[in-house]
């Protein structure tokens, strides 16, 4: 019973040590972070100082899940995580709402002196970019919620007839693979549109996915590519092509399910997760192309990172962490003898009017100024 006690009490305070780590790690980014942001033309709101706070409390559990070499948000590379810090709050994303809006990964790296580093980077999930969508979509008045389609379900495309447009029918039976989202979107014009992603269209998202993870592999011809001679690299490209060559003329599935293929695959695509990942990438394709205004060049170029760490970060390790749930997010932020004001989740707030204002005039000759619309 004692014993028991004792590793009830090292648990407690284990926890309190951590939310400690947390919470001085805030103290000293935060700050520096609002006034660098500051420096830049955006003046952060307290909700996207309360971002900041919970990518922090995010970012040190993926850190800590590391079981051979678990760290603490510490001991993460200060300019990734910095950089990271600015994304989620220019773009409000926040890490602890649910559903999720973005998740993190931590990987190694060397820096120039050869010296193993780690660093963090960001994701956007679907309902983040409905978020993005929502505070900086280009003459968006709304955001309906989306459409997942299955294959079973009764569906019509949209009919154009010159101008006008007859609106999709969505029968759903919840029965089957997801086949397709939609995203009816009202515009400040008053028009309706329905942005359609398929799920056919995945299979460009996973071609790249593999084709990145296998950018470093060497097969064991040679300890690392840099390393490599002529001829071995021509071995190596020999055995990529080969790999290449198993998804030809394959669907999504079909590539999924090809054994060779799946040291390269990680598991959020593989049985179980398929289904959400598919999901999620075709919310992404789908709101992609909507053109979106930012009121500086620093939110342009958040959201540019984010879509290439999201397009073309190289796999590493397992992204299972991708998908964790955080119950109590409450609890990562501080102990319950620290300042309670950093425990009160401010209400989602709209950018502030500095945003751009399009009107019917300026979207018919001229969007939005060049350097600060994005090309997705």
């Amino acid at each position: 019973m004692a014993s028991e006690k004792v590793t009830k009490n090292g648990e407690i305070a284990k926890k309190a040590d951590y939310r400690s780590i947390i919470q001085r790690t805030a103290d000293a980014l935060v700050p520096m972070m609002v006034s660098q942001l500051e420096g830049n033309g955006v003046k952060p709101d307290d909700y996207q100082k309360q971002c900041m706070m919970n990518a922090i409390a995010v970012i040190n559990e993926v850190a800590m899940e590391d079981k051979q070499n678990p760290i603490t948000v510490n001991d993460v590379d200060r300019v990734t995580l910095s950089e990271i810090l600015q994304q989620v709050a220019t773009l409000r994303l926040n890490a602890f709402s649910q559903p999720r809006e973005c998740y993190f990964m931590t990987r190694k790296k060397k820096d120039r002196e050869g010296k193993w580093l780690t660093t963090v980077e960001m994701g956007i999930e679907g309902d983040g970019n409905d978020a993005i969508l929502r505070n900086f979509g280009h003459g968006v008045d709304e955001v309906y919620p989306f459409w997942a389609v299955r294959e079973d379900d009764e569906f019509t495309y949209p009919v154009h007839r010159g101008i006008d447009v007859e609106p999709p029918v969505w029968k759903p039976c919840g029965k089957g693979k997801y086949v397709r989202v939609v995203y009816p979107i009202r515009f400040k014009d008053g028009t309706v549109q329905y942005f359609i992603g398929e799920r056919e269209d995945v299979r460009v998202n996973l071609v790249a996915h593999i084709s990145n993870n296998l950018m470093n592999e060497t097969f064991g011809i040679v300890e690392s590519r840099y390393k490599a001679t002529v001829e071995q690299k021509q071995q190596i490209d020999a055995k990529k092509s080969e790999l290449k060559a198993l998804m030809d003329g394959k669907d999504i599935d079909q590539i999924l399910d090809v054994p060779e293929l799946q040291p390269y695959i990680s598991p959020a695509w593989r049985e179980g997760s398929r289904e959400r990942m598919i999901l999620r990438k075709m919310r992404n394709n789908c709101i992609k192309p909507i053109p979106k205004d930012f009121s500086n060049s620093l939110a342009l170029s958040m959201y540019n990172n984010s879509m290439i760490a999201e397009d073309g970060a190289v796999y590493s390790q397992p992204l299972d962490g991708e998908y964790r749930e955080i119950q109590d997010p409450a609890a990562y932020i501080a102990a319950p003898e620290e300042s309670q004001a950093v425990l009160q989740q401010p209400a989602r707030q709209d950018p502030q009017p500095e945003a751009a204002q399009p009107t019917g005039a300026v979207e018919k000759a001229n969007p939005a100024p060049q350097s600060n619309v994005a090309p997705f």
